[in-house]
């Protein structure tokens, strides 16, 4: 498949056909007028000079009206000096009877009777053309002269008639030298138009259209910054006008994408979000059924095998027995704990709520546990500002919280490493951070820190209701934990509560 010509070229090649076919045709005209004029005019003159010589020959100086001898001797020497001047091929003279007088060669002319026969008759000129116009300045073949017959009257009467033949070759090469300046013209007038008007077109039109074909290059490689300048002709600068507007829409339409596809996400999100709300709501469901059913089947029995260890290690002496009791009494209670934190988990109430500084709070949770020796050997390093802003929430609940996140990261460390409390303000938000340099966790097990009863520690070490409730609290608070950590290079577990003296926050 042949490649398609540009723009440019089929302009300048029809550009050229267009100027060559006008100005061919132009010329062709002006020449056949000219041609016309001048074959018009050269028939004039020796029209003119004829009756001129007619006129010399009819006039009576010798007194002598019928001498024809007279008449011959008298042409000769007037037409001669015409032969050169005027292109006089040949002349003839005839009498009053038409019969040969004399002519410029010794062998005779070949008269045209009927001219010499009108003549006689009319007493007017007559004028015979023998002119073919050829186009091709090559072209020399052809008969190019003009007959001219006039009569000679004296004193009103035909005395006789002057025929002669005027050769028309120097009106022909005349022509044909025309043509040949007329193709030069063509070529030369021809091209500057095609250059300038190549010029101009390339300017007006093709430089525009190039221009705007690279910017639709751009667009469809997603570029929508693109703009063409408004300059040119009307048309061009309209078309400009117009691809700046599909541009625009474009551009308005793929932020409208863009919108729609965010909104997407939020609502998938979201969506996504409530569907974790709904398998939590569901697995306490079946968590507060089963704490419930178990309040209910082992609470009184518990709390009476509760009493008797207590009557029983009391009423023991010391030794193996009393310490077998104590021991069961330390299990039996343990198991009631369980009871009760399922309860909270399941079935939480709604508590008061105070305006405190998180921090504050924090730090608290620290000296507790600190006065308990579970920080032994164990550096607590403090990055908390003197005061965060205030959070409207539980106090008591967010204690919890800091005591089980604070429990997490003493277990991780186990001795080997440090414990960091930070604190900080982004916003309309609060954060609170636990970060210790333990073993750390991997992503499989960070997916379910926050189920109920899953937990990495040793058995008897841990309930799995720790975070579980963590995440709980601060869920009802408005707020939200976050995770970070790799395996062996500890983690950081942050704490978002909003601040009470947010915009729009209600307490």
């Amino acid at each position: 498949m042949s490649k398609p010509t540009g723009l440019r070229t089929e302009i300048i090649v029809s550009l050229t056909l267009l100027m060559a076919a006008a100005l061919l045709f132009t010329g062709f005209l002006l020449l056949k007028l000219t041609e016309r004029e001048l074959v018009g005019q050269r028939l004039r003159s020796v029209t003119a000079t004829m009756e001129l010589v007619s006129r010399v020959l009819a006039s009576d100086r010798h007194g002598d009206r019928s001498d024809g001898e007279n008449l011959e001797r008298r042409a000769d020497p007037l037409l001669r000096p015409l032969a050169a001047a005027t292109a006089l091929a040949s002349w003839s003279l005839v009498g009053r009877d038409l019969r040969p007088l004399g002519s410029s060669s010794p062998g005779g002319t070949v008269l045209q009777m009927s001219d010499l026969q009108r003549v006689k008759v009319t007493a007017e000129p007559a004028i015979e053309l023998h002119y073919s116009s050829a186009w091709d300045p090559f072209h020399s073949k052809g008969d190019r002269s003009v007959l001219v017959t006039v009569p000679v009257m004296r004193h009103g009467e035909f005395a006789g008639a002057l025929q002669a033949r005027f050769s028309l070759a120097g009106v022909h090469q005349r022509v044909i030298k025309a043509q040949k300046v007329m193709f030069l013209y063509v070529a030369l007038y021809g091209l500057v138009l095609v250059l300038f008007g190549g010029y101009l077109l390339g300017r007006t039109v093709v430089r525009p259209a190039k221009r705007l074909m690279e910017m639709t290059q751009q667009v469809a490689a997603g570029d929508l910054e693109v703009a063409l300048p408004l300059e040119g002709p009307r048309e061009i600068a309209e078309l400009s006008g117009s691809f700046n507007a599909m541009t625009r829409a474009l551009k308005k339409s793929r932020e409208e994408t863009e919108a729609h596809i965010r909104s997407l996400r939020k609502t998938n999100s979201k969506l996504q979000q409530t569907r974790d709300e709904l398998v939590r709501s569901e697995r306490l469901a079946s968590v507060g059924h089963l704490a419930a059913g178990m309040a209910h089947e082992i609470g009184n029995p518990l709390g009476a095998a509760v009493g008797y260890l207590e009557l029983l290690r009391e009423e023991l002496p010391t030794g193996n027995g009393r310490d077998l009791a104590g021991r069961a009494l330390v299990e039996t209670e343990r198991i009631d704990r369980l009871v009760r934190d399922l309860l909270d988990y399941a079935s939480p109430h709604k508590d008061e709520v105070d305006l405190f500084d998180p921090a504050i709070v924090l730090r608290e949770a620290h000296d507790i546990l600190a006065q308990q020796g579970a920080f032994a050997g164990i550096p607590v390093r403090e990055d908390l500002p003197e005061a965060l802003p205030t959070v409207a929430m539980s106090r008591h609940k967010l204690l919890q919280v800091f005591v089980n996140l604070l429990v997490n990261a003493r277990d991780a460390v186990a001795g080997d490493g440090t414990i960091q409390l930070r604190g900080s303000v982004k916003g309309e938000w609060v954060r609170v951070a636990v970060a210790d340099e333990g073993t750390g966790m991997d992503v499989e097990v960070m997916a379910h820190i926050f189920d109920p009863f899953y937990t990495t520690k040793a058995p008897g070490k841990g309930r799995g209701l720790g975070l579980a409730v963590s995440q709980r609290v601060i869920d009802e608070a408005g707020g939200r934990i976050e995770v970070r950590s790799s395996k062996g290079a500890g983690s950081v577990f942050t704490v978002w509560l909003r601040r009470a003296d947010a915009e729009g926050y209600e307490t």
